[in-house]
Order: structure tokens, then C-alpha cells, then sequence
């Protein structure tokens, strides 16, 4: 069996209802035992568990992306469900490593970004630096720090974070 099974992104072409019964079958096949999703707000979490009972929702949250506290969070927090916040570190952003000019490899997504646009990394460091101190303070690194603020977020209980070498992975478990 599959112990957390998450639709990841709502599909536009395909009713919630067919959605989450298929899942539900699943649940009371023995396939599945938890039902999650992935990146759906507030509204699509009440349709959702009018068919199929969630235990998670799965959405990116970040110190710069925070617009789910409004609904989304209030939600999950009212009827239990589990947030898995993905790119807390905003894809490398919050690590304070970019400078305006940052140069990306060939075929890096983050290149057309919003958030990757010299006027915004120059924006987010000027951020950085205000709470670099409390990560010196701590004795923490600037990552830890922000995952640990992400972590300790009312409703958030998961920070799913990546690492691009063994040397970060560890750095960001001791967050």
C-alpha cells in the first residue's frame, strides 16, 4: 500500500468529485491509506473532503511567499490538516548566496522568475541582512535560520526542502 497518496496539482479538466472518489476507492481497496493534495486552496480543500477525508496539503511557503496564511493555513488549521511547505529557502533565494546579476546555467527555471529578478534578489538580501544577526546570534547559518522560522509558522509542519549536496542536506535537517 501507499501510506500518503497526494493528487499534485488540482486538474481543471477533471471534476474534484471524480477526483477524490477515485482516491477514496483506493482507501477502501487497501491501496492507499492517507489521501493528500497538493497546491490546492482553501475552496478546493472543502470540495475535496466532501468525498475523501485529507490528512495534508502540500503548497509552496516561503518568507517572500506567504500568500496562503490568509486562507489556506486558516483552513488546514481548522480542520487538521497537515501543511507540507515546499521551497521554504524560495529555490536558493533565502540562502543570501544570489547577488543582482546572478548569472543561471543553461535551462535553470529560476532564470524567468519574478522572484530572480536582480531588483528582487537585491530586495530579499536587503531583508537578509537585517536578520542575519539573529542567525549569528543563534550561532545558526542564515538557511537554518529561515527554515526554522518556517517550521515554527502556525500550521506548518513539514518544510520540504532540497539540497543540491550531502553538505547541505545536513546543513538543513539541523535546522
Amino acid at each position: 500500500y501507499i501510506d500518503l497518496y497526494q493528487i499534485h496539482w488540482p486538474d481543471n479538466t477533471t471534476p474534484i468529485a471524480e477526483t477524490m472518489e477515485t482516491v477514496a476507492q483506493l482507501i477502501k481497496q487497501g491501496k492507499v491509506r492517507y489521501a493528500g493534495v497538493c497546491n490546492y486552496n482553501a475552496a478546493q480543500l472543502q470540495e475535496a473532503e466532501k468525498y475523501v477525508h485529507l490528512v495534508s496539503n502540500q503548497v509552496p511557503y516561503s518568507m517572500v511567499k506567504r500568500d496562503i496564511e490568509k486562507e489556506t493555513v486558516p483552513y488546514c488549521i481548522q480542520n487538521n490538516l497537515s501543511i507540507l511547505a515546499y521551497s521554504p529557502l524560495e529555490r536558493g533565494l533565502l540562502t543570501g548566496k544570489m547577488k543582482p546579476g546572478h548569472q543561471f546555467a543553461e535551462g535553470d527555471h529560476r532564470a524567468n522568475l519574478f522572484y530572480f529578478t536582480d531588483e528582487n534578489i537585491a530586495r530579499t538580501n536587503a531583508f537578509l541582512e537585517k536578520i542575519k544577526p539573529i542567525a549569528h546570534e543563534k550561532n545558526v547559518s542564515l538557511s537554518q535560520l529561515v527554515l526554522r522560522w518556517t517550521i515554527e509558522q502556525p500550521g506548518i509542519t513539514i518544510a520540504l526542502v532540497g539540497a543540491r549536496s550531502a553538505a547541505q542536506a545536513t546543513e538543513n535537517a539541523k535546522a
